[in-house]
């Protein structure tokens, strides 16, 4: 973790410690639908099912890091 710089450079530290992938789907006002995945690309085709509905939806990886116990939610950018 020493190598880190900046924001970007953590994001990406984050996203290479994933266990796992949430894709949330808006619902409504203050409601929302969250669905597990192990692979991205499954997540990915949820989320791309889920817009072409015209519903928004997020991809978020679960980041389970050394330097810390907590586990930390990271936008996937995807």
């Amino acid at each position: 973790m020493e190598n880190i710089k900046n924001s970007i450079d953590y994001d990406n530290y984050l996203r290479t410690h994933v266990k796992y992938f949430i894709v949330t789907t808006f619902k409504g006002r203050g409601k929302y639908e969250k669905v597990a995945f192990d692979i991205l690309e499954d997540a990915i085709h949820y989320r791309d099912l889920i817009k072409s509905k015209n519903e928004t939806a997020l991809v978020y990886g679960l980041s389970q890091p050394p330097h810390t116990i907590q586990t930390v939610s990271i936008a996937m950018e995807v």
